[in-house]
């Protein structure tokens, strides 16, 4: 059963505490405020009030040369209680403790009373009064304490409310953070907004994603390993089956050539796919060209052009070669096997006593590369698909190859920050296009050549 409640230590509980904490420090804040204002207003008013009796009993007395005891009756009409006392310890307990100079008023005001006393010559005259605004005074406080705890109520409703939408896209984070980390890439958190946790959503859809694209390529790599690996071994394992069970003293040299040849064949087949594998590998490891010299990009053309002189004599295909003078810095090693594996494709989809044309020029600081023939095509399929690892289109032809060529080819010109593109339709040749810079960019470069 799922607990309703919030964990002592989540966001939600902490955020709680901070909004009682700040709502009811701020009320009390508030409160001190307010009865500060006014009662610095009371005690104003009482002062006033105060200096106002005692101009009338100093009024009094000058006027009619009255003592002190004869004004009393007439004080004691105005206020609620008016003394003369002959010695200061008659007074109340704040004035006893004060030491009192002739003729100079002493006021002790509180919320409730205002009292007064004053030093004369025969002894201490002392009045107090009670306001008449007190009732008004604290019914006004006990009105403010109510209206902000009432505010502060009301604040931290609409808080909790506030808070629980906003803490729930984070709890549907978690859960599906908890399921792709148990390796299902199927989750998907649905919140739409434009603050800052959308965006955390949005980036955590995209990663999520990317992940189930991830594993969709391990799966298809790992299945298409197999499957390339596997053909190979069945054909080996049925080459051996039918050498180990006929006599030798029975088997014709014809059959055994035969199987022999199917040994070697599948077993180089092998050989060739473990090292594009290991080449690619390294290849996806490597962040930049680590081994770069100048070399001749003609002279290397050629070089490869003989090195296939097999291949395409075997068909009978009519080159056209048209390379001028380049020189590059590049690494060489890799930049071969660029046109290793773009010639090779260009003979083997090319039909017996077909063209293939070579060109090299240099523009604008690259030099372009264009390989053309005039063989099988690509449909538009195989053009969006054709760097991917292990895809061939024309199944016949698989065993030829392994479909890894044209993944290690886009890798290496990513390294040397080449490109290539291609131009192609069925049964009208293929035209693909190369273009490398002559000297190596560096991130720098690259960012403002962008």
């Amino acid at each position: 059963m799922k607990n309703r409640f919030p964990r002592p230590n989540s966001v939600y509980t902490k955020y709680l505490l901070v909004l009682f904490v700040v709502v009811f420090v701020a009320s009390g804040i508030s409160y001190g405020i307010m009865f500060l204002s006014t009662w610095d207003q009371i005690k104003q008013l009482a002062n006033d009030q105060m200096q106002g009796l005692v101009d009338f009993l100093a009024q009094m007395m000058e006027r009619f040369d009255l003592t002190p005891q004869e004004v009393l009756p007439l004080v004691q009409n105005q206020v609620e209680f008016a003394a003369f006392y002959p010695d200061q310890s008659q007074l109340p307990a704040y004035f006893r403790q004060l030491e009192m100079e002739p003729l100079r008023l002493y006021i002790q005001v509180n919320p409730t009373a205002s009292a007064w006393a004053m030093k004369m010559e025969e002894g201490y005259f002392y009045v107090e009064e009670f306001h008449r605004d007190s009732t008004q005074f604290f019914q006004f406080h006990w009105l403010l304490m109510r209206a902000l705890l009432l505010s502060a109520g009301i604040a931290s409703i609409c808080f909790v409310v506030a808070l629980r939408r906003a803490v729930r896209p984070i709890k549907k984070l978690d859960d599906a953070i908890q399921e792709v980390g148990r390796g299902n890439f199927d989750v998907s958190v649905e919140y739409e907004s434009r603050d800052e946790m959308g965006h955390v959503v949005r980036n955590f859809n995209w990663m999520v994603r990317e992940l189930r694209d991830i594993e969709y390529l391990r799966k298809d790599f790992v299945s298409s390993v197999s499957h390339e690996f596997k053909t190979p071994i069945a054909s080996i394992r049925g080459g051996v089956k039918l050498l180990t069970s006929t006599p030798f003293s029975e088997l014709s040299q014809e059959k055994f050539q035969k199987y022999t040849s199917l040994i070697s064949r599948e077993a180089s087949r092998m050989d060739s796919l473990s090292s594009n594998l290991l080449r690619l590998s390294s290849l996806e490891n490597q962040s930049e060209v680590t081994n770069s010299t100048q070399f001749s990009l003609d002279e290397q053309i050629r070089q490869v052009i003989l090195l296939m002189e097999n291949q395409w004599s075997a068909k009978r295909i009519n080159l056209d070669i048209q390379l001028d003078k380049v020189e590059l810095r590049g690494d060489q090693e890799l930049i071969q096997q660029v046109w290793v594996n773009l010639l090779s494709n260009a003979i083997k989809f090319t039909d017996p006593d077909g063209n293939i044309s070579i060109k090299l020029r240099e523009q604008k600081g690259y030099a372009m590369v264009e390989i053309a023939d005039d063989g099988i095509g690509m449909t538009q399929e195989t053009q969006k698909r054709i760097f991917e690892k292990f895809y061939q289109e024309d199944r016949s032809r698989s065993r030829e190859g392994n479909g890894l060529g044209m993944s290690i080819v886009k890798r290496i010109l990513d390294l040397q920050k080449g490109t290539i593109t291609y131009r192609s339709a069925p049964k009208e040749g293929t035209i693909c296009r190369v273009q490398l810079p002559l000297e190596e960019q560096t991130l720098e470069e690259e960012g403002d050549a962008h």
